[in-house]
């Protein structure tokens, strides 16, 4: 192999690292939560066990304070949800 080609594939290993660091960071700036399997609170602190042995913990106090956009959106995006699904079984029954 010349050197030539070895810069090359140097230069793309390099450039691998660094699409990797860039997935890395954006990982670590979000986090999806399919489902909880423990919600606990101790010390003006929610703990909001997650996957395998994650754990959100949320200050209870900037938590109470954000609790109606929460519930507002929540809701909302349940009816969503609820009218798609709704819709799913109108159809499924039309096909019948």
């Amino acid at each position: 192999m010349s050197i030539k080609e070895k810069n090359k594939q140097i230069d793309n290993l390099i450039d691998e690292v660094h699409k990797l660091k860039k997935q890395l960071r954006s990982a670590k700036k979000n986090t999806y939560i399919y489902e909880t399997h423990h919600l606990q609170c101790s010390d003006g602190e929610m703990h909001i066990g997650y996957g395998d042995d994650n754990w959100l913990v949320w200050n209870t106090d900037s938590l109470y304070k954000d609790l109606p956009f929460i519930i507002t959106q929540v809701v909302k995006e349940n009816k969503k949800m609820q009218k798609m699904y709704l819709d799913m079984i109108k159809e499924s029954i039309d096909e019948l």
